[in-house]
């Protein structure tokens, strides 16, 4: 089990993304355990948590007694540089043991610039990084997600890959792990490899050979076993009602990407998009019934507390019941303010009404992807919505109060001219002269975004080559030339790094030792464009002899073999290439989830159905009559106002509560979340405040510093509901977080000053550890006490600021030395314009008076906040 020391996470930025224990994580008997799973995703903590993947993976192997499923992550460049100079590895958040330790460490891979991520957390972990280098005693190294649909150009770094979703096959081969355990692990490595043969959707690399004809190009793919299969098809969910999803997710104690709960309302997408991998690799929709997505609502509300709840899928506002349901979820969630979001909208299924009823609660901008500036171009890519759509969606918005849009582009697509660019900038501009056209006046923002398109297999585009980087810049400078108007912002991709993941996304095995030498020479977090270097891959395909331009720019003969042909989503090269001849000619594909199938393939070739309730849901609006269109008629805003609330008197409660060894690395502003959703959960009757973005009526005491702990925190919260003290104690002590006690409670009566406003005194106890003699410390601290001036610099990424410590002393500095330690204790002063740390008094200390001490191996406790002497809990 790994130690950190607290030196170490006192010295990296956020360090609650190593300390895991939050709420809803699952910690089990290491011991006990048949089969023990670290799910990693090669980004840091922010990301990965954001997955829902990997949650739904989690939730399921933790549902298994004799599987523990523990997360990982790709630790920040200071952790990295902390760990690997410490000597420590790689290890999971809920036990800490070396990933090394675990049956199976599984990446999800999201897409191709996070591989050489994969790489580097191998080597943190101490595993060899090439799979036919590892030993028995190594975990099996497994991947999933997106990319698995061409894995070759890192196929020599994995064990094994599952192709396909994983609810059903992941529990599969954990109990083909167990059982060869337990039959004493017969023919090693290999023999267990050997029997992931008969699971569906597994793929092997090692049972297979790429072959290459004598000009270079790729063959075949030779099997090398009897029982390798020459096709892996993916693995797929029949029933999405039936299968188990999560309902309990973990929420984490600091922010991350997306921090709400997510509601996968179905799966798949049939729009048919012609540069979209995933339209093809999540085929055929599948959606849930209404009944079970309510059941999972409530199960996601009442387990985190989260405010927000996404509805996700790649094209949420095709699910069939989403106006009811949506109704629905917010009738449920009326006294809670808990607000609803769809993260993707399409223009032809978008609807105000619809829109304005989910951001009733918080209101935020509007996010539509045209995809492309002109029409012949969104014909090409299928995409199937007109100009006109779009500023039918927008005119309704700006009509209703919305102001902010963002616009989603692509460039470098098949068949796009320079015309093709100036388009985007044009429609841009038409949507900001509508919004001033119905307004009156000007005031909309429009952001565009637009992305360098990359091939990807199983595309009706995977054979088109990849426009050079030069041409990418030329083209973003051409649109940025074309946008004139203040009123729109221009956000473009790297060209660089979009070439270098085209590379990946349809190359083979011969790209493996150029990835690892991109790796030695630094790459890691790519993704990341700060830290991207693309000479690092440059160099690296230099030294290794690859021929970048073959695998990004060659425009491929449609028939030539292809290297990922083996490992399929299920869809048929015929139709493919039909959507590639068609694209050529501008000409549209119907969606084949409402009108008829257009020969994609999948759900013969996979044995699954289509499951789309549009035609019930037309049956209930026949038997319902007009009521639809009542309700659709309402005004804007009347929604949600059909009854008003209720005024009630409000009353104030003041809290006393811990910070304690668990929260101690959690930021003042994680912790003050921490607290709210807490209450969430607990079902206490919050006021809220009134207004756009609504807000719980929760307000803490002076910020304690990040890495410091506390015996008495301070908040005051207002309820609509004077539910006794014990009560409330006892619902919160059920629902905070450990190290999160709620000591005392009291109702505030009549007139108060708010917490922030009364505190004027912190009283702090410091821990150092310390062996050396007591002479040197009494005399630092006499002559810091003495001193008439000790100034400290504070540098914060936004500025610098020197600082009078002496101006906060309230009393002199004063210590003991006990069991090998040194404990100070600090009396500061708190004004409305700040105070002073007490790890920059240690500091100041020991820089400017000799304190013999390392001032990031403090130990900092508030123990007390005063106004005029009285702890604000007796205030």
């Amino acid at each position: 089990m790994v130690q950190l020391d607290h030196s170490i996470l006192q010295s990296v930025l956020k360090p609650a993304r190593y300390t895991g224990g939050e709420w809803n994580a699952v910690r089990k008997d290491w011991a006990s355990a048949e089969c023990k799973f670290a799910l990693a995703l090669p980004d840091v903590y922010e990301v990965g948590m954001s997955n829902l993947g990997l949650a739904i993976l989690y939730e399921i192997l933790n549902r298994r007694p004799n599987i523990a499923a523990e997360r990982v992550y790709a630790p920040w460049i200071d952790m990295e540089e902390q760990m690997r100079a410490k000597g420590i590895p790689l290890f999971s958040l809920e036990s800490r043991h070396p990933v090394a330790d675990f049956d199976f460490l599984g990446f999800s891979l999201q897409y191709e610039m996070i591989y050489s991520n994969v790489l580097n957390m191998l080597d943190l972990a101490g595993i060899p990084l090439y799979a036919c280098d590892r030993g028995e005693d190594m975990p099996f190294i497994v991947g999933g997600g997106p990319c698995v649909y061409n894995v070759e150009p890192i196929a020599d770094f994995f064990d094994f890959f599952l192709i396909g979703e994983g609810e059903e096959a992941v529990p599969e081969f954990c109990d083909a792990l167990i059982a060869w355990k337990k039959e004493g692990s017969p023919g090693g490595r290999q023999g267990f490899l050997t029997r992931l043969l008969e699971i569906d959707g597994i793929y092997v690399p090692s049972f297979y050979e790429p072959v290459y004809d004598a000009a270079g190009n790729f063959s075949e793919m030779r099997p090398l076993h009897p029982a390798a299969r020459p096709i892996i098809y993916k693995r797929v969910v029949r029933d999405m009602d039936k299968v188990l999803s999560v309902e309990h997710p973990i929420v984490p104690y600091m922010d991350i990407v997306h921090n709400r709960m997510m509601l996968e309302l179905f799966r798949g997408c049939s729009r048919g998009c012609r540069f979209c991998q995933a339209g093809i690799a999540y085929r055929p929709a599948r959606e849930r019934t209404e009944e079970r997505l309510r059941q999972m609502a409530n199960g996601l509300a009442e387990s985190t507390g989260y405010d927000e709840m996404s509805l996700t899928s790649l094209s949420s506002a095709d699910y069939s019941c989403l106006g009811r349901l949506v109704d629905d979820l917010m009738e449920d969630y009326a006294e809670e303010k808990l607000s609803f979001s769809l993260p993707s909208l399409r223009i032809d299924s978008f609807s105000i009404d619809l829109a304005h009823k989910m951001q009733a609660v918080r209101k935020s901008g509007l996010t539509f992807a045209p995809e492309a500036g002109t029409q012949r171009m969104r014909d090409v890519i299928n995409k199937g919505v007109t100009e006109e759509n779009l500023l039918e969606a927008c005119g309704a918005a700006f009509r209703h109060g919305w102001k902010q849009v963002k616009l989603y582009f692509m460039m470098g697509l098949p068949t796009e001219t320079d015309e093709d660019i100036i388009g985007i900038a044009q429609l841009a501009k038409k949507v900001v002269d509508l919004y001033t056209e119905i307004r009156g006046k000007r005031g909309c923002k429009v952001t565009v975004s637009v992305s360098c398109f990359v091939p990807k297999p199983y595309t009706p585009f995977q054979w088109f080559g990849q426009l050079p980087i030069e041409e990418f810049q030329r083209r973003q400078q051409l649109l940025k030339e074309h946008i004139t108007d203040r009123s729109i912002t221009f956000h473009y991709h790297d060209a660089r790094l979009s070439v270098i993941e085209g590379v990946f996304a349809r190359g083979d095995r011969r790209l493996a030792p150029a990835l690892y030498e991109a790796w030695r020479n630094g790459a890691k977090f790519d993704g990341w464009s700060d830290l991207f270097d693309d000479r690092r891959y440059f160099s690296a395909f230099k030294t290794c002899g690859v021929d970048w331009e073959y695998f990004s720019r060659r425009t491929r003969t449609i028939g030539e073999p292809l290297p990922w042909a083996h490992t399929s989503p299920g869809v048929l090269e015929r139709f493919l290439k039909a959507e590639w001849q068609k694209a050529l000619t501008a000409s549209l594909t119907v969606d084949c989830r409402r009108t008829h199938c257009t020969g994609c393939g999948i759900c013969p070739t996979l044995g699954v159905d289509i499951i789309d309730y549009e035609k019930s849901e037309r049956e209930r609006a026949l038997d319902t009559g007009t009521a639809a269109e009542e309700n659709s008629a309402l005004l804007p805003h009347e929604i949600g106002l059909k009854n008003p609330p209720v005024q009630r008197s409000l009353t104030v409660y003041r809290g006393m509560i811990t910070k304690g060894e668990e929260l101690r690395y959690v930021s003042h502003l994680d912790y003050a979340n921490l607290f709210v959703r807490a209450c969430k959960r607990a079902g206490l009757p919050m006021a809220y405040s009134e207004g756009f973005n609504p807000h719980m009526k929760v307000a803490f005491a002076s910020a304690l510093s990040l890495g410091a702990a506390s015996d008495a925190e301070y908040v005051d919260f207002e309820m609509t509901e004077p539910l006794p003290t014990s009560e409330v104690m006892a619902r919160l002590r059920e629902h905070l977080p450990h190290g999160a006690q709620i000591v005392r409670l009291r109702i505030m009566e009549g007139k108060h000053r708010a917490l922030m406003a009364d505190v004027d005194e912190a009283r702090y106890r410091i821990v150092v550890p310390y062996m050396g003699a007591a002479e040197p410390v009494r005399e630092s601290v006499l002559r810091y006490n003495a001193a008439e001036s000790a100034v400290w610099h504070r540098v914060t990424p936004k500025k610098s600021r020197a600082i009078e410590t002496k101006d906060y002393s309230k009393t002199p500095v004063s210590f003991q030395m006990e069991n090998g330690r040194l404990i100070f204790w600090m009396n500061i002063i708190v004004t409305p314009a700040g105070s002073v740390k007490p790890i920059e008094i240690l500091s100041v200390m020991a820089r400017d008076f000799a304190l013999p001490i390392d001032p990031r191996e403090a130990y900092v406790t508030r123990t007390g906040l005063f106004a005029d002497g009285k702890a604000l809990i007796d205030r």
